[in-house]
């Protein structure tokens, strides 16, 4: 009898064990950009709601370790005229339902398209974002900071330092959200921003709405006097 309830012991913390597993795996796929081939389309927009341009973001590679899973993506930014202005790789990554993504995902690409234009060299250097597989109204978010040096054509010495920081990032709410991509279920999630290019400093906010919590359907961003400066939302999936 000690046996058999031992034996069932065993098989129900397989179960249990096998179950974990396959949750962790399915939270990390849940999201479209961890699956290869997706492609993600933003386009932005001034604060008259006049379009600015377009970013396509494409998973063009995904891999399994020990770690978790990683999937590398690659970010082309075109004009308002949809040409081709600026392309960049960054890595979303996702273990145990936590996902992190580069802060490169976040910062200004038309920043980097201006400054690779006379072929200078950019060295980037970001923290992730964590975004929690559970995340939930009244949750507390992380920090993160990206800095970006312009060094010179010979890549001799630094022109410029571009640095952006993102803190008080916190979820204050569940709403529907509804852009051309699709209607969406959403976290809202609100956050401080200072961005600092050379000696100009621009401190401001934001509102960002989630799908799967972490596949940004629209960001807002605000002046510190909470003037809209502008948004960009997902408009194809």
């Amino acid at each position: 009898m000690k046996i058999k309830k031992r034996i069932q012991s065993i098989i129900v913390f397989g179960l249990l064990f096998l179950s974990g597993s396959i949750c962790t795996a399915q939270d990390c796929n849940a999201a479209p950009f961890m699956n290869e081939g997706t492609i993600l389309t933003y386009t932005d927009y001034n604060k008259k709601g006049k379009k600015k341009g377009s970013t396509k973001h494409e998973t063009i590679n995904v891999s399994s370790t020990n770690n978790g899973i990683s999937a590398q993506i690659k970010a082309t930014l075109f004009d308002e005229r949809g040409k081709e202005t600026f392309n960049t790789n960054y890595r979303a990554h996702c273990k145990d339902g936590l996902f992190s993504l580069d802060m490169l995902r976040f910062f200004d690409m038309g920043k980097l398209s201006e400054q690779s234009k006379n072929n200078l060299n950019l060295k980037i250097d970001g923290d992730v974002l964590e975004f929690p597989y559970s995340m939930k109204p009244g949750d507390i978010l992380n920090d993160g900071t990206i800095t970006v040096k312009v060094n010179n054509e010979e890549d001799t010495f630094t022109l410029v330092t571009l640095t952006f920081d993102v803190f008080n990032r916190k979820i204050i709410g569940e709403e529907s959200i509804t852009t051309p991509a699709g209607t969406f279920n959403c976290q809202k999630v609100t956050f401080d921003f200072a961005s600092k290019f050379g000696i100009l400093n621009i401190k401001g906010s934001g509102v960002e709405w989630y799908y799967k919590n972490v596949v940004v359907v629209r960001s807002e961003s605000y002046t510190k006097k909470g003037k809209l400066i502008g948004y960009h939302e997902l408009t194809d999936l």
